[in-house]
């Protein structure tokens, strides 16, 4: 699963949201923007950075990194970042850093990173040993739905759903995050399996984008009642996503390239997207 690019959407949503991971508490979480910043002439590119208000120099600038898979340099790539951005983008602000792994046993630790493990700037967060269901911040159980094996699935969805019906007016579409986090964890159910999972009706699936995406659109016409092809159709699926909302109305050209396109070229495309300023950038032509 891609989960740089649903971590990078959840703290759009709320920039701050490593730090709460972290147990970091900022004055002003409302002023703070979360972009995606290249280091020039490196082709090093963060996750993500967590911005502060410029007229509050107290309040920390974040970096932020997800590790879900292990990376020996991960470390000493990480910090030659964070100095050649501090380098290249000075600020007054003060910085801290915050790496956010699946479980600790991701993390890879050589002998010549461990003096910077010591450095108070440096918050490292293992998702399996926070308690993200029991917060009131309904979008850590958003985060414990991408840890979550299949047998547990439902009850956090059900769970998001309850909080998206009680509160309709905080301004955040928690079926369609709900419903990109299924795309992934989800591409081998069957249209009965994820009703069941998502207590919905026939009328009610079918009305989602979820279904509209993944179902739908001609990719497995005349298979809806089948299983899901694969990964493969929930990175397309939400590729197209993404491009619709950046780039509308966006061309059926581009559709038809998505649809024939790689794994591994969608990945390149999905990351694109965050910076791109039209569709050639995205295709990288």
């Amino acid at each position: 699963m891609k989960t740089d690019s649903l971590f990078y959407r959840l703290m759009q949503i709320e920039p701050t949201l490593a730090f709460e991971l972290a147990g970091l508490t900022v004055p002003n979480a409302e002023g703070y923007s979360f972009i995606s910043q290249e280091v020039k002439q490196t082709a090093f590119r963060f996750d993500g950075i967590a911005e502060p208000p410029a007229d509050q120099p107290d309040t920390p600038r974040g970096y932020v990194e997800v590790q879900f898979q292990p990376d020996e340099d991960f470390y000493l790539r990480f910090f030659s970042e964070i100095l050649l951005h501090l380098r290249q983008y000075p600020s007054d602000h003060h910085w801290q850093a915050v790496v956010i792994y699946s479980m600790q046993s991701v993390e890879r630790l050589s002998p010549a990173i461990k003096p910077f493990l010591s450095i108070p700037n440096l918050h490292r967060v293992y998702l399996d040993q926070l308690p993200l269901l029991d917060s009131t911040n309904p979008k850590l159980w958003l985060i414990a739905l991408i840890l979550a094996d299949n047998a547990n699935i439902a009850p956090i969805v059900r769970k998001v759903q309850a909080h998206s019906e009680n509160q309709p007016t905080d301004g955040i579409d928690w079926l369609e995050l709900l419903e990109t986090v299924l795309v992934y964890k989800l591409p081998t159910f069957t249209r009965e399996e994820i009703q069941q999972m998502l207590n919905f009706n026939d009328v009610s699936l079918k009305q989602t984008r979820f279904y509209q995406d993944v179902f739908g659109e001609g990719r497995v016409e005349g298979r809806v009642e089948g299983r899901l092809e694969g990964r493969l159709e929930g990175e397309a699926a939400l590729l197209i996503r993404l491009l619709e909302r950046k780039f509308p109305p966006l061309p059926e050209s581009a559709r038809q390239r998505i649809a024939t396109a790689d794994a591994e070229t969608l990945l390149v495309w999905g990351e694109r997207v965050l910076d791109a300023n039209n569709l050639d950038e995205v295709w990288g032509s």
